[in-house]
């Protein structure tokens, strides 16, 4: 099985990455999996941290909502909060530019819908992690001036263009800046 563990998670809930494991695989009922690892945690401070209720047998332990809203969030609200940061156009020498569809439903969306869907798979922190890609991009290009250079939806969510954006910091648009002087 392929679990695949977001930091962000971690550092929230203060958690070790053997505690996420734990809590992941209950919730997926793999309690063969869960048997056959060797995993230092402590369920009595998981149940503190109201992430766990302890039952009997490890079958009877519940995972609490607070662990569970980490991952599941309605697609549909996903999509609707990505497109409210995308840009809908954007101006370049003149002329406009028109990026998405301004309804998150249009049919011209449809394709880009698909396939960060089929990225995201319902997991709201990796959802999370896209979006503050996307600020940190919208960001560097107005610190830029080249907003009129950023994709079309469609072409930015098929080529996972965010990922470009991840460690980039935001940098206060003095320094991105070239200084020039007329004489």
């Amino acid at each position: 099985m392929l679990v695949e563990i977001n930091t962000e998670v971690l550092k929230k809930f203060g958690i070790s990455a053997d505690d996420f494991l734990y809590l992941y695989l209950l919730h997926a009922k793999s309690y063969d999996c869960l048997e056959g690892l060797t995993l230092n945690l402590d369920p009595e401070a998981l149940q503190t941290k109201g992430l766990l209720k302890l039952g009997e047998e490890l079958q009877d332990h519940t995972i609490r909502q607070s662990f569970l809203d980490m991952f599941q969030v309605p697609f549909d609200q996903m999509w609707s909060e990505l497109l409210s940061h995308f840009p809908l156009k954007v101006f370049t020498k003149g002329s406009v530019r028109i990026l998405r569809a301004k309804d998150a439903n249009a049919r011209s969306n449809a394709k880009a819908k698909k396939a960060y869907e089929r990225y995201v798979k319902s997991d709201s922190a990796r959802h999370r992690h896209v979006v503050k890609c996307l600020k940190n991009e919208l960001d560097f290009r107005r610190a830029n001036d080249s907003l009129g250079f950023m994709q079309m939806l469609q072409t930015w969510v098929n080529n996972h263009t965010w990922e470009q954006y991840e460690d980039l910091e935001n940098e206060s648009s003095e320094s991105t800046t070239r200084i020039t002087r007329k004489l």
